[in-house]
């Protein structure tokens, strides 16, 4: 095993002084490169500071084997018409300029100083860039990749005359998002022109989602070195059954469409279902942009459901009365209030009203006559009671204004207990009422209210009587 691994070793140091001492003699280019169709494209080979002598020879690998020899320093060893666009370029010590390169060009090349037996390999890969690349749907070129959610669509992308063959990568793109790279569902299969290049179709079997609606698809080419890519993008148009909201409220059902592709024709995409019965639907009240609306007053526990279709299938939104509960009434909260508002003003002025009269009574008591007994508390109200004798008056009518004038009523003089208002009655010539009781009338309004007073009459009989 030690022997191994020296010998190994020896091996690398070997190959690496050789490719140091080589250097001495000849630098040529890259090892490997690839370049474009139709480009000039250069092999370098220069002699080192040890192969200033001998012959600079550029040779070309044959497929079955062996070489051909193109070039030796700068005289050129084949006639064949395929070399007719090579040649030395001697001011940079025997370049070698394949000008206009063709795929027939593709191959191995060596520049090598046969003096020292040194030589350097170079590997040259032609490229060519696919002339189209197309994105079709159905067999149809397609710039509007049409699409249904849920349902698994094929989408082909074709790229046409690469070489080598390109590989097909596939993008989405949501409307105003980001992009990401599609790799499930994909295929590819690469076809022989013949004449080098390769066609390469890419397939991809896509379930789309509403998210991408209105967003892109986007194919590309891919695994070419120094030929640009091509890429098709397509608009995604995403067709999806509408999004249903329903409402309840004021007596109104309100359903909308939040979204739908195709939108939703209106009223007759619209339908109200009550209580299940699917049989007899409600048509829309009326209906503004996407949103319809149903005007019905509900019961507790009420099944409402709106329906809504358009060409991609049918979407159902249910509202479901609740016990007790009939659905929000914003109009009956308002009256509500309202009437509570009402009322509480009602109670509150009543009680100002109560507050003012019942202090408007306390000052006319204080400001009117003093009020006296005129019979006795325990009286015996089946007797007549006798009128206290009016205050005496002048000869004009007026009241005396001495004593007698405003004499009271003393208490011993109303055994019944009556209270009389203190009045001026002068001049006021009593009535007989016809059953044994005076009554005496104040027909002009004094500085006295007016008392009405009940006296028994001898018979028992209530009169009224106005003083």
């Amino acid at each position: 095993m030690n022997r191994m691994c020296r010998i190994l070793l020896l091996l690398v140091v070997a190959t690496f002084v050789v490719g140091i001492h080589a250097q001495d003699y000849l630098t040529g280019p890259d090892a490997e490169d690839a370049v474009l169709q139709g480009e000039d494209h250069t092999l370098t080979c220069r002699r080192g500071p040890d192969g200033q002598t001998g012959s600079i020879i550029w040779d070309e690998a044959l497929d079955g084997g062996g070489r051909n020899t193109l070039f030796v320093n700068e005289g050129k060893e084949n006639s064949d018409i395929k070399y007719n666009n090579f040649a030395i370029d001697s001011g940079n010590l025997y370049d070698l300029v394949i000008t206009n390169i063709q795929i027939e060009d593709e191959g191995t090349y060596f520049c090598r100083h046969p003096s020292s037996g040194t030589e350097i390999e170079a590997v040259r890969t032609v490229e060519v860039r696919s002339t189209e690349l197309k994105m079709t749907q159905d067999g149809s070129d397609t710039s509007n990749v049409v699409v249904t959610e849920g349902e698994p669509s094929e989408i082909v992308c074709t790229a046409r005359g690469a070489r080598p063959a390109v590989e097909i990568r596939w993008y989405r793109k949501t409307n105003g998002g980001s992009e990401s790279r599609i790799t499930a569902g994909v295929g590819s299969t690469e076809v022989d022109n013949g004449d080098g290049t390769f066609d390469t179709v890419g397939t991809l079997n896509y379930t789309a989602s509403r998210n991408y609606n209105d967003g892109q698809l986007r194919c590309q080419t891919h695994g070419q070195q120094v030929a640009a890519s091509r890429e098709h993008i397509s608009a995604l148009n995403v067709r999806f059954p509408p999004d249903v909201t329903l409402i309840y409220g004021n007596d109104r059902a309100t359903c909308t469409v939040e979204s739908a592709n195709p939108p939703v024709p209106t009223p007759g995409g619209f339908t109200f279902i009550v209580n299940n019965t699917d049989s007899d639907p409600y048509p829309p009240t009326s209906c503004e942009g996407n949103v319809c609306y149903l005007d019905l007053k509900v019961d507790f526990d009420t099944n409402l459901r709106c329906n809504v279709t358009n060409d991609v299938g049918t979407a159902t939104a249910v509202y479901l009365a609740e016990p007790g509960d009939p659905g929000p009434n914003v109009g009956a909260i308002a009256a509500g209030v309202v009437v509570g508002i009402i009322v509480l003003a009602v109670i509150i002025a009543l009680l100002v009203y109560f507050l003012v009269i019942r202090k408007g009574n306390k000052t006319k008591n204080s400001q009117g006559s003093e009020l006296k007994p005129v019979n006795g508390s325990g009286g015996d109200s089946s007797k007549p009671k006798d009128r206290p004798t009016p205050a005496p008056r002048n000869s004009k009518g007026d009241a005396h204004d001495n004593e007698e004038g405003k004499k009271k009523v003393k208490p011993n003089d109303n055994p019944d207990g009556l209270l009389y208002a203190q009045l001026d009655h002068s001049n006021k010539p009593a009535r007989n009422s016809g059953n044994g009781n005076n009554i005496i009338r104040t027909e002009e309004p004094t500085e006295y209210a007016d008392v009405k007073t009940f006296i028994s009459s001898t018979s028992e009989s209530t009169s009224e009587s106005t003083l």
